[in-house]
């Protein structure tokens, strides 16, 4: 009886606390509305130190038990600027309030069904693209963006697909199958993430990727000469995690046996939202369209972020690719073939010529960690780090030659292993300040990479075999019995870069700016190792200066801009023998462009579009001449490539977004080999246009009901150097259909509707591409 009394007692001292506790705090309780009164759904509350909140449907939101004091309340909406507002709280009391936002119910109904993209492609103010903020209009230079809710609606699974969206890339492979694209004549296969360098040896998986950014032309002056072409850079953006609890699952199936999964997963890790987490994952499964060829797929990718104060933020974010599979074939013709173009070869599409017991391990990882310290109002020190690395751990990339119209070498190319890696430390001071009435934007950075390669690689010559016959069976026991004799080097090589720059945008007047900046480099290349010799050959050094200018006139302030550039690019070359036994050193091969345009972001922000003309001169180029009956290398080749690009994108009302793009490049060699000269360059296409539509419901019964459809032009490409052999003209239809309903996604893609056969090249081989092909999807977020 004494214990129940006890336990009764202390029931009764418990009630009367919490009951004394619960009147000691107080609660919000609040309404969020659209400008035309209607309720504000799906918007993100934020109360400083206590947590997030989502309206609901009737546009309420609720905090309970808060303790007396005064909070910021945050309103937020994709697309939107934040509101704040401040809110006091009372021990014993609801406190009301009641906001309304600056933007329709019809908007806000867009923005939750189509997502954010009109918003960024309207805009797409970049930090990345001149490593400073600066918005579009304001830029000097020419870039492009595809952001996520881009790629979601076209159902985009690998980097090289969101470059159709891109007005003059026309998307390729390299050797291995790694992403890339012609651009402005030059093909891009190095590709940067989050600014910094990158080392794939694997597809890059967009379930990891927030958006695409394309920079156009030579862009060493920021980015150096390691990682960019004349032609542009791609540098994508990774996902970032964000302040409240929420992620995404989904699941694909295709043609060709597809099946794929993806999660994404977000969750603040502390009470302030100042420690946040975001992981990404996707696995995958697909066979190739052709007889043979398989490979699966999986990507992980963590990032980690915290406010460690007012002036200082940490980020750490890494992700691992990895492939297990077969290569696609890579396909060369020879000099005795009859036809001029590639379909007019005697083959099956579909057939391959390989077989599956090929399956090589691709593996890519990145770890990218930054501290952003804001030293004072004007001034901010941003510390970068990135540690990147590719492996080809025995992979087999058939490489099958036409000898005739009819008949086919095989020979295989074996990496056991290659592997790759790059460091990289950059150090960045960015100040926001004005002198004598004029606005300065000034970048100073300091740049180090060292980056290696260990490479065996052996190519063995199989047989030949009749395209319109029977194809003698080859396996992957039967090469390693031939590479079991082959005495085969491990090349061990190495290079380190240290970079200076500076670049400044000084804002003469409000509606007139201009942009100068520098970049030093210096190379050094220590060689490469024979294992087998213990001899290292191929080491040199070089400096490079690579300068920037631009200049914008904004005649109608934040709407219409005229601008116009001058940039430089350069690429290190090596040392050469000579026959008479002596040694070349040379310069870096430079490419200088002058460019020209206008760009527009006019009907309140809802319709962006650029136009240029680009002329880029490459000099300092080696080529052959015949002195005294021997062939020798000078550098005095060039190069020139010119064009017009074109890009609209919009949102002219609510629910119909649309992308679209045409570009046109001449390019020849002007001082080159005779067998070369006023010859066009191996790959790149003349003209490529691009056009994406899409129209969703906003209300009615099928709100969030939507059809997307599109095309990509890609004009015929020379396969070989002397301009004989040709890659045909293609166009690409594609049309989806999708359903956003709250929390799910329902999909249906048709990729290739008119089942096209084409073929893609990276200016060396060519790869035969998907014929028509279809994808279902479903999401759930949360």
């Amino acid at each position: 009886m004494r214990k129940v009394a006890l336990l009764c007692l202390l029931a009764v001292l418990t009630l009367k606390v919490f009951s004394q506790n619960k009147e000691s705090f107080g609660s919000i309780k609040g309404m969020i509305l659209s400008s035309d009164d209607q309720p504000a759904s799906g918007a993100t509350i934020l109360l400083t130190g206590v947590g997030t909140r989502t309206v609901d449907a009737s546009g309420s939101f609720e905090y309970r038990s808060v303790p007396p004091g005064d909070y910021i309340l945050e309103i937020s909406f994709i697309g939107q600027e934040t509101l704040k507002k401040t809110v006091s709280v009372k021990a014993g009391e609801a406190t009301p309030v009641s906001v309304k936002l600056g933007i329709s119910s019809l908007l806000l109904s867009e923005v939750l069904i189509v997502g954010n993209k009109y918003s960024i492609t309207a805009k797409k103010q970049s930090s990345s693209v001149a490593r400073m903020s600066l918005k579009n209009l304001e830029n000097p230079q020419v870039y492009n963006v595809i952001d996520k809710e881009l790629i979601k609606e076209q159902m985009a699974i690998h980097l090289d697909e969101a470059f159709r969206n891109v007005p003059g890339a026309a998307p390729a492979k390299t050797g291995a199958g790694i992403p890339a694209f012609f651009s402005r004549g030059f093909t891009t296969s190095d590709n940067m993430r989050n600014g910094m360098a990158t080392y794939f040896r694997s597809s890059i998986d967009l379930s990891t990727v927030e958006k695409v950014e394309t920079i156009k032309g030579p862009a060493s002056t920021l980015f150096g000469g390691v990682m960019t072409s004349f032609g542009g850079l791609v540098n994508y953006i990774t996902k970032k995690p964000y302040d409240h609890f929420g992620g995404e699952v989904s699941y694909t199936h295709g043609s060709f046996d597809l099946n794929r999964l993806t999660a994404d997963f977000n969750a603040p890790l502390s009470k302030d939202q100042k420690a946040l987490f975001r992981i990404n994952m996707a696995a995958q499964k697909e066979n190739s369209f052709q007889d043979q060829g398989q490979a699966s797929t999986f990507v992980i990718a963590p990032s980690f972020s915290l406010r460690a104060n007012d002036r200082l933020t940490l980020r750490l974010d890494a992700d691992i690719h990895q492939t297990r599979g077969t290569a696609s074939t890579a396909w060369q013709t020879g000099t005795a073939i009859n036809v001029s173009s590639y379909d007019q070869l005697q083959l099956n599409y579909k057939r391959s010529l390989i077989d599956n017991s090929f399956a090589g391990h691709q593996t890519s990882a990145n770890v990218f960690a930054q501290a952003e310290y804001k030293i004072s109002d004007q001034w901010t020190a941003t510390t970068n780090y990135t540690w990147a690395t590719g492996e080809y751990n025995n992979f087999y990339m058939f490489t099958n030659t036409f000898l005739t119209d009819t008949t086919v070498a095989r020979s295989v190319g074996a990496f056991a292993p290659d592997k790759l890696g790059r460091n990289q430390v950059q150090q960045n001071f960015t100040g926001d300040f004005t002198i004598g009435g004029m606005r300065n934007r000034l970048l100073v950075g300091l740049d180090f990479m060292d980056q290696y390669r260990n490479l065996k690689y052996s190519t063995v010559n199989l047989d030949t075999v009749n395209t319109l016959g029977t194809a003698k069976d080859v396996r992957l026991e039967q090469l390693e019995i031939r590479m079991g004799s082959m005495s085969s080097p491990l090349s061990l090589s190495r290079q380190r870069v240290y970079g200076a720059y500076i670049s400044d945008v000084l804002n003469i007047t409000d509606y007139l700016l201009v942009m100068a900046s520098l970049r030093v480099d210096r190379f050094i290349n220590k060689g490469t190792l024979n294992n087998l010799t213990q001899k290292t050959t191929g080491n040199y050094n070089q400096t490079a200066l690579s300068p920037k200018l631009g200049v914008v006139f904004q005649p109608i302030k934040d709407k219409v801009a005229l601008f116009g550039n001058y940039m430089n690019g350069f690429r290190n070359v090596a040392n050469a023998t000579q026959p008479d036994g002596s040694v070349s050193s040379f310069d870096p091969q430079q490419a200088n462009q002058w460019e020209a345009g206008v760009k527009l972001d006019i009907l309140r922000n809802k319709l962006s579009s650029s136009v240029s003309y680009y002329n880029i001169l490459v000099s300092k180029t080696l080529r052959p001449e015949i002195i005294n009956n021997q062939t020798f290398t000078v550098q005095d080749g060039t190069q020139r490539s010119k064009g017009i690009e074109a890009e609209v994108t919009g949102n002219p009302f609510p629910g119909f977004n649309f992308v679209s793009g045409y570009s046109y490049n001449d390019n020849k060699y002007i001082k080159s080999a005779a067998n070369l000269v006023g010859k066009r360059a191996v790959g790149a296409p003349r003209e490529t246009a691009n056009l994406w539509l899409s129209y969703s419901l906003l209300k009615g019964d099928l709100k969030g009901m939507g059809i997307g459809a599109g095309f990509l032009y890609v004009s015929e490409t020379y396969l070989n150097n002397i301009n004989t052999f040709t890659l045909p003209a293609y166009t690409i239809l594609d049309a989806t259909v999708f359903y956003n309903a709250g929390q799910y996604r329902i999909s249906l893609k048709a990729n290739n509707l008119t089942g096209t056969n084409y073929w893609v090249s990276d200016g060396f081989y060519a790869r035969p591409q998907k014929p028509g092909n279809f994808l279902a999807g479903i999401a759930w977020k949360f």
